[in-house]
């Protein structure tokens, strides 16, 4: 399949990616259209700008998450493929990982629960062996079904995810990609199949795939003012640096940090939106929105309560945080448009 059929658009935080999905998709109501995602969030915000608000999808657009998309569109149809049965497979199994001691020859203990739940961590493995063994029939069902395939979060995909996105790629489908390398908070799977491509390896897995896949490296962001660009660029000093097209001047700009005893004088003043890892965190009774949660919104102020590595890295640059740290504070610092402040005693 010519490369231009397919694209991967790998940029910074506010560089409109998403929007870019939305526009291509909206331009053309004659394409079959499937939008994916992982998380349900992010599906939501799908959903609300496709729909223009209204909640209704126009005719030719199919969003659903990547693991339904998985289970009802992949695996569900060719069960019989790999089970030899129809009917076996019920839902998924989000909260128990499958026993790595069962043999794949077990097939059904392998891939299933006792109730015919597929483990989280089996079902692209599962889709993947299903295409195999039919001779091919998961992706050619849906290349009858969908024109192209847009995949926002890319950096989100692991283990069998990617041999099935590599399938695609080959396939008469049309396929475009969009991500961020430097916000993978989260995985669909932790299996060890492809691990050195899971979150910000996913830029090696494209560029691996230049004969069937195009790049395009994009590095302006329309959301962060430069100094908040800076910052979130300090994080990962091996990418290319950001640009910010948000020039807007307000007074209170950029970084700074607060003590505990001015946070509620400064959200009184500036009411911004309250960032932390866990609700395990202290925010003196704030309302707060987890990391990882916040992933695709836009905020005018943030207000981060961070974790002690934090604390130290912000500190001290020379400190170096752990990938799951400087992911989550990468995507915190960068959901805010004109100021980033950090609660630190």
């Amino acid at each position: 399949m010519p490369s231009h059929n397919n694209l991967a658009v790998l940029a910074a935080a506010g560089s409109r990616k998403t929007q870019h999905i939305v526009d291509c998709v909206l331009s053309d109501p004659t394409q079959r259209v499937l939008v994916t995602t992982y998380t349900t969030e992010n599906v939501n915000q799908l959903v609300e700008r496709l729909s223009g608000g209204t909640g209704m999808l126009p005719g030719h657009v199919t969003v659903m998450t990547w693991f339904t998309f998985l289970l009802n569109q992949c695996a569900r149809p060719y069960q019989s493929a790999v089970l030899d049965e129809v009917g076996v497979m019920r839902g998924l199994n989000f909260v128990r990982e499958r026993n790595r001691f069962i043999p794949k020859t077990n097939v059904k203990r392998y891939y299933l629960d006792s109730n015919g739940d597929m483990f989280r961590d089996a079902v692209a493995a599962f889709a993947y062996e299903a295409d195999r063994r039919s001779g091919g029939k998961v992706i050619n069902r849906l290349a009858e079904i969908f024109d192209h395939i847009y995949v926002d979060e890319v950096q989100d995909l692991a283990g069998y995810d990617l041999e099935l996105l590599d399938l695609l790629l080959k396939s008469p489908v049309a396929v475009t990609m969009v991500g961020d390398p430097r916000q993978a908070t989260f995985a669909t799977n932790n299996a060890t199949k492809n691990k050195r491509y899971k979150g910000s390896g996913i830029a090696d897995w494209l560029a691996e795939r230049k004969d069937t896949c195009q790049v395009d490296h994009r590095a302006e962001s329309y959301r962060c003012n430069q100094e908040i660009c800076d910052f979130a660029d300090d994080l990962f000093p091996d990418l290319p640096r950001t640009v910010s097209k948000n020039t807007e001047i307000t007074g209170h700009d950029g970084v700074s940090t607060i003590t505990p005893t001015e946070v509620a004088a400064y959200v009184e003043r500036y009411n911004p939106v309250v960032l932390r890892w866990d609700k395990r965190t202290n925010t003196q009774d704030l309302p707060a929105m987890n990391f990882g949660q916040s992933k695709g919104c836009t905020f005018d102020r943030v207000l981060i309560f961070p974790t002690e590595p934090m604390i130290k890295y912000y500190q001290n640059r020379q400190v170096e945080l752990a990938d799951g740290g400087r992911f989550k504070l990468y995507v915190a610092v960068t959901r805010a448009k004109y100021s980033v402040t950090f609660v630190i005693p």
